[in-house]
């Protein structure tokens, strides 16, 4: 008996125990206290200055205001931790792609992608290269690459490492002073022409052409890189730096010719530029696209800019109209013409979209179909009766003999017209014509669909 008592008595003692130990705190942390970890949130801070760097959220909100494919006009200083290193300065490019966050877990990533190192220059081998841990500043363009946001490829470099500035090149950049009036007696500087284009209605060309002087600061295609089309992409500045500068956009070679032959540009060329410009998409200053010419190349210049009235359609050019739904297509140097032959895209569809690649017609010329540099490739099209062709996407006419004018059918759906982008353009070369359903990004933009094409020839 007295053992089931003492039995019982243990068992009331250690109930009491346990129930008084619930109301007594813990003399020390518990780690199991808090299972759900959340990371800190960080708020955007800094206004894109040397003085005052965006943080990587600052950065990545800058970006998000970014379409895709496009890239900021402006340059910015962004400060932050390395968290990941895809390749090192010493990777043989002597540019680095890596990632940086506002702390060591990385939970807030921004893509840099090939900068250059201190100076904006191509890392030599002779200085430190980044670490895991690193805060740096960088200093640079940013865009959003389909839907990826990051700095512009080899448009951002390196300003210090951990506090520690190198090279040339980090002095906080303020913007220029406009000047000129954009005749070639007093040619705007990229301030000015700047200043101008933002008087204009967005995405509208000005009314006349003007003249542009600067100093090359990056180079993105070269002349003797296009192939067929002769024309270069490049930004200039004032003091030939990477701030401040200005979109020169498929500009044309001396004498508003295409480039064949001749010298190219190099960074640090002093240029004059010619023709006409617009504020692309609202955002994005530049000239318009193979309506500007290389009115001259360290002070040597071509026969082709006059003075009063330049050209802007040029030698190798076609003048396009659109009205409606339809486009033409004219040699301006052909003014006699005669027969005329006509290829119904419709005959080439089927049931199932297909690939447009080349057909023939009726009198041999060859019609051929390409991507390019465009994220789709053309497509035979039923429900359109026809081809449509993307962005970036071209269309080369091969013919025994000079063409004098196409004219293209095109279609519509209610109020949209597919007629292609206001940048399209169609280089002459021989009896070969190459239209380029041109854009600044390898997607979006307007839809060329095509029906029926007629090819008028010269006499």
């Amino acid at each position: 008996m007295k053992k089931i008592l003492y039995s019982v008595f243990a068992i009331a003692m250690a109930a009491f125990t346990f129930t008084s130990c619930e109301d007594v705190p813990a003399p020390y942390d518990d780690p199991n206290d808090n299972p759900i970890d959340k990371p800190a949130v960080i708020e955007p801070a800094g206004d894109g200055t040397k003085d005052n760097p965006f943080n990587v959220a600052a950065t990545i909100a800058e970006a998000e205001k970014l379409a895709s494919g496009e890239e900021s006009v402006e340059n910015f200083y962004m400060k932050g931790i390395v968290t990941n290193i895809t390749e090192n300065y010493d990777g043989g490019y002597g540019n680095a792609t890596f990632y940086i966050s506002d702390d060591e877990d990385g939970s807030n990533s921004f893509y840099i992608y090939r900068t250059y190192y201190f100076g904006n220059k191509k890392y030599d081998g002779s200085g430190d290269i980044i670490e895991y841990g690193d805060t740096v500043v960088v200093y640079g363009k940013l865009t959003n690459y389909n839907g990826t946001l990051e700095t512009a490829q080899n448009s951002s470099y390196l300003i210090s490492i951990n506090g520690v500035e190198g090279g040339q090149g980090g002095d906080t950049p303020t913007p220029g002073d406009p000047q000129g009036d954009g005749t070639l007696a007093n040619p705007y500087n990229c301030a000015g022409v700047i200043q101008y284009i933002n008087t204009l209605p967005s995405g509208e060309n000005s009314p006349e052409d003007v003249y542009i002087k600067g100093i090359v600061s990056s180079i993105k295609e070269n002349f003797d890189e296009t192939g067929t089309f002769g024309n270069a992409t490049y930004y200039i500045s004032d003091d030939g730096s990477q701030n401040n500068e200005f979109y020169i956009y498929r500009s044309l070679y001396l004498d508003n010719k295409a480039y064949t032959s001749g010298e190219v540009l190099h960074v640090g060329d002093e240029v004059i530029v010619c023709g006409k410009v617009t504020n692309f998409m609202g955002n994005t200053p530049e000239t318009v696209t193979n309506q500007s010419y290389l009115y001259s190349l360290n002070s040597k210049g071509g026969q082709g800019g006059d003075d009063d009235q330049p050209g802007t359609s040029g030698e190798g050019l076609a003048t396009v109209t659109k009205s409606g739904t339809t486009i033409t297509m004219v040699d301006p140097d052909i003014t006699t013409t005669g027969s005329t032959v006509t290829c119904d895209l419709s005959q080439y569809t089927s049931s199932q979209p297909t690939e447009a690649t080349t057909v023939t017609m009726s009198d041999g010329t060859t019609i051929t179909f390409a991507q390019e540099d465009g994220r789709n490739a053309p497509m035979f099209y039923e429900l359109t009766k026809g081809v449509r062709m993307y962005a970036l996407n071209s269309m080369t006419i091969a013919a025994g003999k000079k063409i004098a004018k196409v004219v293209l059918q095109c279609d519509s759906q209610g109020s949209n017209l597919y007629v292609g982008n206001d940048q399209l353009y169609t280089a002459i070369d021989g009896n070969t014509w190459k239209l380029v359903n041109d854009w600044s990004s390898n997607s979006g933009g307007t839809q060329l669909r095509i029906q029926t094409i007629t090819i008028t020839y010269a006499e």
